[in-house]
């Protein structure tokens, strides 16, 4: 018989997860240069600011080009809340409040996105880690995940359903 876990990771371990892909290993300064097809940007990591509220995650990040010079762009995802969107999918749009900022999302937004999306999955990822510490040997089924204020809240079912 199947049984319900419901784990949680801090907004705090979010954010983490979220500056380490898109600097990985970086300096103190938290700075990277992103390079394709000759194009160029730089992420500022230490800009980043994070916050999770009532299902969404949203993540505000500097970058910067010689063309546009340094843009604060905004990506936004939602993530569901308990009541509504909890499921396997989310949504996701990226916001640019200038001219300037609108051509570097066109040329990097997708990647940015992505990156920032991958974090999020490491964290639903270690959810399912600590499902299956929980529940040695049983059969674990992702079945949603959301975002309170605090945390990114992953249900796994366990046993057979």
């Amino acid at each position: 018989m199947a049984q319900e876990l419901t784990l949680s990771v801090a907004a705090p371990d979010v954010a983490r997860r979220i500056g380490e892909r898109l600097v990985p290993g970086a300096p103190a300064s938290k700075q990277i240069v992103w390079e394709n097809n000759g194009d160029r940007i730089l992420i500022h990591g230490e800009s980043l600011k994070t916050r999770l509220t009532g299902g969404w995650l949203l993540c505000d990040l500097d970058i910067e080009a010689d063309q546009v010079g340094k843009q604060t762009v905004q990506f936004v995802y939602f993530l569901g809340n308990a009541t509504s969107g909890d499921g396997l999918s989310a949504g996701t749009l990226v916001n640019a409040p200038t001219a300037a900022a609108a051509q570097l999302a066109d040329r990097w937004g997708a990647a940015i996105q992505r990156v920032i999306w991958d974090a999020v999955l490491d964290a639903v990822e270690a959810s399912l880690f600590q499902a299956a510490s929980q529940s040695p040997g049983q059969k674990l089924t992702l079945a949603g995940f959301y975002a309170t204020d605090t945390a990114l809240t992953v249900s796994v079912m366990t046993g057979e359903l």
